[in-house]
């Protein structure tokens, strides 16, 4: 049987924190390495047990921030994800562009908090529903005050890829719907995000959304 993944929680709410307990205990893929009010003491729990996920929320969300992308230059192979109440604090976007695994909202049905958990551990950045419209938004704004360079056209196949990667559609599944070999759709995805010079397809969707190639009544 396989390991369970091994998440440290960082919340001053200690409801909330046994909200995250009661929830994972009915996972039993997923356990709690340890939990403390803010990351004092964190790399201690590191050294000790090893964890594979820090869930981490602190006011303000900047101090969180920096403390996340800290720990993942010391631990290279942790992983972590910020914890938010707020959907359009401007802090949302810098979590996104220092490499935070995720961006979850504290408002998340359990459902929705375990698929995030998942997409996380597969290697995917996991980002709530309801926060992608303000990336999208401040994204466009940063763009439109930089020089445009000339865009690339995209095809009709290439646009259909685009919105089942945003509707969160694995390869297998997106293979299955366009009847082609995954491999294909590994290679479309490569190209494209060559194309849109993005790193990863979290932002190939925030680049399809303000570019209008697709719309968020697509997703």
């Amino acid at each position: 049987m396989d390991k369970p993944y091994r998440i440290y929680i960082s919340d001053p709410h200690v409801i909330f924190r046994e909200g995250i307990r009661k929830i994972l205990s009915r996972h039993p893929e997923f356990e709690i390495s340890g939990e403390e009010q803010n990351c004092n003491s964190f790399k201690g729990c590191l050294h000790q047990q090893g964890v594979d996920l820090l869930l981490i929320f602190a006011v303000p969300l900047k101090a969180a921030i920096d403390s996340a992308v800290s720990l993942k230059e010391e631990f290279p192979g942790l992983k972590s994800a910020l914890l938010t109440t707020n959907s359009k604090h401007r802090d949302l976007l810098m979590a996104f562009e220092k490499g935070m695994d995720g961006i979850i909202h504290k408002g998340v049905n359990e459902s929705e908090f375990i698929l995030a958990l998942n997409k996380i551990q597969s290697g995917e950045i996991y980002i709530s529903p309801e926060i992608i419209p303000y990336l999208s938004r401040r994204n466009q704004q940063i763009s439109e005050s930089e020089n445009v360079r000339e865009e690339p056209e995209w095809t009709e196949k290439e646009k259909i890829i685009i919105r089942y990667i945003g509707m969160g559609l694995t390869n297998a599944d997106i293979s299955r719907r366009m009847n082609l070999k995954i491999r294909t759709i590994e290679g479309h995805k490569s190209r494209m995000l060559e194309k849109a010079g993005v790193p990863n397809t979290v932002n190939l969707i925030l680049y399809a959304l303000r570019h209008e190639l697709i719309s968020l009544n697509e997703l």
